[in-house]
């Protein structure tokens, strides 16, 4: 073992001794090597005299330890102010519920919360550092101390609490640790991240804000910013009232590997929504595009208005009420569709269910394709429509008539929207 390798162990050794304690010893055993060096003797046979390091412990008392401790106690709650113009603010919350809002004035306010077992004080501490002009700020893990000295009658509720920290591989904080941040307007950038705690944000006013969760939930409400990032793996997003200037080159991305997604009064260039296997839902949203992907969930959108919308699932249902825009492209593997938009172009497909669509009086373009499914289209707003209908093994009823064959083609009035329509065995009926 090396100097500079034998000196970091007592160092992690010692971080839950009173510091006095620590610096001199840390200053002792420096003076040992400095000493032993200048009289020829080698790195190891100096740690070879200096001995172990856990039986030099052994001869402090408890109360050197109990000393640290209660500064630890003392640091589970702490109240901070910062005041200066950063270009980038980034939080990391680890394991606690981090709430995050806009601040009232010009300063950045950080209320850390550590309400867990001792255990759990002596593991997790706050930190705050600026560095080229970011502030930086969260929940840390303390490095771990090898606690293995006997323990004496009186603290064998500190005994257990080490030996709780020792043998951690993981922790929930069951809303335990909370984090509380007031971030000012006019920050340019903003990065906030959560291991396993939920994620709150809400009012801030940033160019940029990015957001990661793992495991816990998001939530986002009243923001303006010009790009919005989000991402979670296996918790919910919610986000709301965000307000990206549509005619600029905004937008706004978020994904999840497992959890669903929620989005309401949103307004942005772009709004692209992706999760593996959890459910999508968009209400009130004002965008240039959007485009929404689950590999397996649902999808739904209401009272959107959208200038090209794509939409799609693996093998869940697709459910659009109220859209309007010019091009609407709407797919899954398995699941049923049901659709109504006033959109200009309409490219509807799905593997194996049903198809029911109203369209607007904009419509001038409609394609409808299931592999087995039925096929019901409300053509009523539309002024006229030539229609193409094929079917494998259904029937066909254009308007009210009854057509013969497997496949049929009609027009009427202006003949304006051209409608394809194709389903492998299930019926079409046009109205």
């Amino acid at each position: 073992m090396k100097k500079s390798e034998y000196m970091e162990a007592l160092r992690e050794r010692l971080q839950y001794y009173n510091r006095a304690l620590e610096m001199e010893i840390l200053e002792d055993y420096e003076q040992h090597f400095a000493e032993g060096l200048a009289e020829g003797r080698s790195e190891e046979e100096i740690i070879a005299e200096l001995g172990n390091i856990e039986d030099m412990l052994q001869e402090f008392s408890q109360e050197d330890l109990k000393q640290e401790l209660e500064i630890v106690e003392s640091q589970a709650n702490q109240n901070n102010s910062y005041q200066q113009l950063y270009r980038a603010v980034v939080i990391e919350g680890l394991l606690a519920d981090v709430d995050v809002s806009a601040s009232p004035d010009d300063q950045i306010r950080i209320a850390y919360d550590n309400n867990g077992s001792k255990a759990q004080k002596l593991r997790y501490r706050f930190y705050q550092y600026e560095e080229d002009g970011v502030f930086y700020a969260g929940v840390k893990e303390r490095k771990e101390a090898d606690f293995r000295r006997e323990v004496g009658s009186g603290i064998e509720s500190l005994w257990e609490m080490v030996s709780m920290f020792t043998n951690f591989t993981s922790w929930s904080s069951m809303g335990s640790i909370n984090l509380n941040v007031q971030i000012p307007a006019g920050i340019p950038v903003i990065r906030l991240r959560s291991t396993s705690g939920d994620l709150k944000v809400r009012g801030l006013e940033t160019r940029e804000l990015e957001t990661k969760c793992t495991s816990g939930d998001l939530q986002i409400q009243g923001v303006t910013c010009q790009k919005l990032s989000a991402g979670t793996q296996s918790g919910d997003q919610q986000v709301s009232g965000v307000s990206l200037a549509v005619h600029e080159e905004t937008e706004i991305k978020l994904h999840s590997t497992s959890g669903d997604m929620e989005i309401q009064g949103i307004s942005a260039a772009k709004i692209f929504l992706n999760t593996s296997s959890g459910d999508l839902s968009g209400n009130q949203l004002n965008t240039g595009e959007l485009k929404m992907h689950t590999s397996s969930g649902d999808v739904e959108l209401r009272d959107a208005e959208s200038v090209r919308t794509v939409l799609r699932s693996g093998s869940g249902d697709i459910c659009v009420r109220s859209l309007q825009g010019v091009e609407l492209s709407v797919e899954t593997g398995s699941g049923d569709l049901e659709l109504q938009t006033d959109a200009e172009s309409l490219e509807v497909k799905t593997g194996s269910g049903d198809v029911n669509l109203e369209a607007g009086s904009r419509a001038g373009q409609v394609h409808m394709i299931t592999g087995n499914g039925d096929i019901r289209l409300n053509l009523g707003r539309v002024e006229g429509a030539a229609i193409v209908a094929r079917t494998g093994y259904g029937d066909i009823r254009i308007r009210g008539q009854e057509a013969s064959g497997r496949s049929h083609s009609v027009s009427y009035g202006s003949g304006v929207c051209k409608v394809s329509l194709v389903t492998g065995s299930g019926d079409i009926e046009v109205r």
